[in-house]
Parts: structure tokens; C-alpha cells; sequence
């Protein structure tokens, strides 16, 4: 189920594309064709009988037939395409919203910036405590009151972008990195809670930046790494582990 959801984010122009087109051939064409042909017969059958008739002559088709049918399809293909463009742009510009006041409010409980997610910028190569690092923000916020993780921002709100990432990464652009992040986290936090958190992106001063909100899970969630169990919470602007005793009580209430 996630692969397949990966496939289709990868490919939503596509997905929209095509969505569009069938909607056009099999519903909106029917019934556009159905009603001339309906007002051009002056009614003089009953329009029960005009569609039947449609849908029986639909079964052969000629040449004209054929370009009338292709005509629809590029229609519908373009009208799919200029929602999907109209949708994107509408997001766009309520993530760069949302990421613009963020930063504004700085780090606390349910915000967190980190400048990557799996490259360290002080030993100028990938580190996998880099990467741990965010994993654990993203536990804490499921065990939390939920909250926002930016990546590719500085703990003092500066736009550093994902480029970094990207070149670390055999897919490196967006669809890439996010498949990597749900990976990241289906291996160490369980696939259940893939579901559990929603990523986007923006362009920033020609800068994509990263943004995971993250729900509150209510059921605990751990994080599994080198055969060991760990428990996060957020306290403040901070993540904290819990030792065994501790997690316990935190899960009673």
C-alpha cells in the first residue's frame, strides 16, 4: 500500500491527466452528445430511448466517431492537467504561508527546524545520527501533542535548502527525498505510522524546504535502532527520551 501510494505521488500529473480524460470520454461526453442529439431530434423520442440508442451506436465506432471521441479525450486530458496546475499552485502558496509564519514563531513544542536530514554539514558528509536526529523530533511529536518539522532551516531560521540531500540520494529531487523520509521512518518507527504525517514542499529563496506535520498518535510509538527501543516526548523547544520507568507512566497518564 505505501509503495503504491509512492507511485502515485510520483505521478500525480499523470494521475490527474488521465482522470480527467476518462471523465470527459465516459461521463461529460455522453451526456453533452445525448442532450444535442435529444434538442436536434426536436424530441421526438423520448430521451430514455435517445440514450439507449447513444449507447448502442457507441459500439461501432467510424472515423468520425473516432475523432469526436479523441477530441473529447484531449479535452478532458487538458482540462485534468490545468486543475492539477491550478491545484498545486493553490497549495503552494498556503504551504509558503504556513512555512513564512513557522519561522516567524521559532522553536517550541510543536515546531522543530533542522538544517537536513541526513547530511551533516560540520563533517561535510551523510550521517546517519543526522538523520536520527529528525526521526526522533517526529517520535516525540507522535508521543506529543503532534507539531511541524522544517528541514532545510537553521536552528536560527536560515534558509539552507534541501540540495544537499537531494545529491546524497540516488533520486534526488522531491519525490525522492520524501520517498526516502517514509522509508526512513517505516523502518525505524513502523509502517503504521507512516500515515500518522503529511510532507510538502516550497520554494523558498530558490530553496526547497521541507515541512512534516506531524499528528499525535495517542497510541506510544517507538523508535527501533541497533536492536534497542526508544521512547521520545517533546518538553519545551526540545526532544527528550524517557527511560523504561518513565515512558510507563507517560503512557498511563
Amino acid at each position: 500500500m505505501l509503495r503504491l501510494k509512492q507511485i502515485i505521488r510520483s505521478n500525480r500529473q499523470w494521475v490527474w491527466v488521465v482522470s480527467g480524460a476518462v471523465s470527459m470520454l465516459f461521463v461529460l461526453a455522453p451526456i453533452l452528445l445525448v442532450l444535442v442529439e435529444y434538442h436536434l431530434g426536436r424530441h421526438r423520442l423520448p430521451l430514455k430511448e435517445v440514450v439507449l440508442n447513444f449507447y448502442n451506436n457507441s459500439l461501432s465506432i467510424d472515423l468520425v466517431s473516432g475523432l469526436i471521441m479523441m477530441a473529447f479525450l484531449s479535452t478532458g486530458g487538458a482540462l485534468g492537467y490545468l486543475l492539477f496546475r491550478s491545484k498545486i499552485a493553490a497549495t503552494h502558496d498556503k504551504t509558503n504561508d504556513k512555512i513564512e509564519d513557522l519561522l516567524v514563531k521559532g522553536e517550541c513544542a510543536t515546531i522543530e527546524f533542522k538544517s537536513s536530514f541526513r547530511w551533516d554539514y560540520r563533517l561535510l558528509k551523510t550521517s546517519k545520527e543526522i538523520e536520527l536526529a529528525s526521526l526522533k523530533t517526529i517520535a516525540a511529536f507522535m508521543n506529543s501533542e503532534g507539531g511541524t518539522l522544517l528541514i532545510g532551516v537553521a536552528d536560527d531560521t536560515t534558509i539552507l535548502g534541501l540540495d544537499k540531500d537531494y545529491q546524497s540520494l540516488k533520486k534526488g529531487d522531491r519525490d525522492g527525498f520524501e520517498q526516502y523520509i517514509m522509508q526512513s521512518i517505516s523502518l525505524y518507527l513502523g509502517t503504521e505510522n507512516c500515515k500518522n504525517l503529511k510532507v510538502s514542499f516550497v520554494l523558498t529563496n530558490n530553496n526547497d524546504v521541507c515541512m512534516i506535520q506531524v499528528n499525535s498518535t495517542g497510541t506510544p510509538v517507538f523508535l527501533k535502532h541497533q536492536q534497542h527501543t526508544h521512547f521520545y516526548i517533546r518538553t519545551g523547544n526540545g526532544t527528550r527520551e524517557l527511560d523504561i520507568q518513565d515512558a510507563l507512566k507517560y503512557i498511563k497518564g
